[in-house]
């Protein structure tokens, strides 16, 4: 799974002469019949090249890019995900593959610098979710994304069977065992912070027995303690289907929850916070390196300008940037650019559902760090 660092380098990564050929693709629609995507994979690489109108020189090197594209779907990935995100760039020694856990829409771009947008709502932690499935002998590991569930590792310890003998012996064989459950939790609760550090998300979801699930609450980091989102009545020998089903109602009420406190939030309902809401507002908290939190709303567009020199974003209307007084041309949607603009000021960006209200201002906000 992408984290939030991955991103940030490829933010940084620039070329003052070599292009970056930007991948993506969505595997799900295709995962039952693999000549399909490849099919589709040339057929997306070669309109972008054609469209680009490179020179020669760089129309070649791009070409090597996407055939090291092509090679890699055709000779080494079997299908196991749900979306593709790809970078390269022979001359300037970038390659990286991420596999993804969710379907992304077909997208190919060749510029500067390698296009990571499609990347963003997956590190939005918010809406990022840890399951675990615990009993006293084994754990599943899940990352849950808009409703996509992609396990991700297997614990696993052994506890000796139950004593069937009475007295004094059981009693001794039986704390011996309860032993072996608590280091398995312990282990399991462990793995799950270490996981958090790791790649961090925004929700926990205990899974297992009533009492495993009280016992595993006890022994999790306190961090965690404060982000559980819910649990399910689900075996850790479940199946995948009825683990996700489970979790997505768990899902669905705190994702409308969460989008109800952001947006109270910006609204001016909490006091807590110090919020602006507003492209205006919210772009010159971002150059001035004040937001913590850039809030948008999920797929909705914002018309504004944009600077093609430097990226600066401005309101409708603007007639040269800011940041570096050239000329700024009107875009149909700026909401891409706003989120990257928030990454590069190490803001978080967070999306929340349509009808909360932020539509009403731009469907953009901040909340401030002062």
């Amino acid at each position: 799974m992408i984290n939030r660092k991955q991103i940030v380098d490829l933010l940084h990564f620039r070329s003052e002469s070599d292009n970056v050929l930007s991948f993506y693709m969505g595997i799900g629609v295709y995962r039952s019949n693999r000549k399909a995507y490849e099919i589709e994979a040339k057929d997306m690489l070669k309109q972008a090249i054609a469209e680009a109108d490179l020179p020669a020189d760089a129309r070649k090197l791009v070409e090597a890019d996407a055939g090291r594209i092509l090679n890699f779907i055709t000779m080494e990935f079997r299908g196991r995900a749900k979306g593709l995100a790809m970078f390269a760039s022979g001359p300037a020694g970038l390659w990286q593959v991420f596999r993804l856990p969710v379907s992304v829409p077909n997208r190919c771009v060749i510029a500067r610098t390698p296009f990571v947008v499609p990347m963003l709502k997956m590190v939005d932690e918010g809406r990022r979710y840890c399951v675990v499935v615990v009993d006293k002998e084994k754990a599943r590991l899940f990352t849950m994304y808009n409703g996509e569930l992609f396990e991700r590792t297997d614990i696993f310890d052994v506890v000796p069977g139950w004593h069937k003998q009475g007295g004094w012996s059981q009693a001794r064989f039986q704390r011996h065992i309860e032993d072996h459950v608590n280091r398995h939790l312990k282990r399991v609760a462990d793995t799950v912070f270490e996981f958090y550090k790791l790649e961090g998300f925004g929700h926990l979801v205990i899974g297992g027995s009533q009492e495993i699930r009280a016992r595993f609450y006890r022994i999790i980091h306190s961090y965690l303690q404060r982000i559980v989102a819910g649990s399910l009545t689900v075996e850790a020998t479940s199946n995948v289907n009825d683990i996700l089903a489970a979790a997505r109602k768990v899902e669905a009420e705190a994702e409308q929850k969460r989008s109800t406190e952001i947006a109270g939030a910006l609204m001016g309902s909490s006091p807590s916070y110090i919020t602006v809401t507003g492209l205006k507002e919210t772009v010159r908290a971002l150059e001035e390196g004040r937001v913590h939190t850039l809030v948008l709303v999920d797929n909705q567009e914002i018309e504004g300008c944009l600077c093609g020199d430097c990226g600066g974003v401005d309101i409708l209307g603007a007639e040269e940037c800011t940041r570096c007084s050239k000329t700024i041309e009107k875009m149909g949607d700026v909401s891409e650019h706003l989120a990257v603009l928030a990454v590069e000021h190490d803001a978080e960006v967070n999306y929340v559902k349509p009808g909360s209200g932020l539509e009403k201002a731009d469907g953009v906000g901040a909340i401030l760090r002062w």
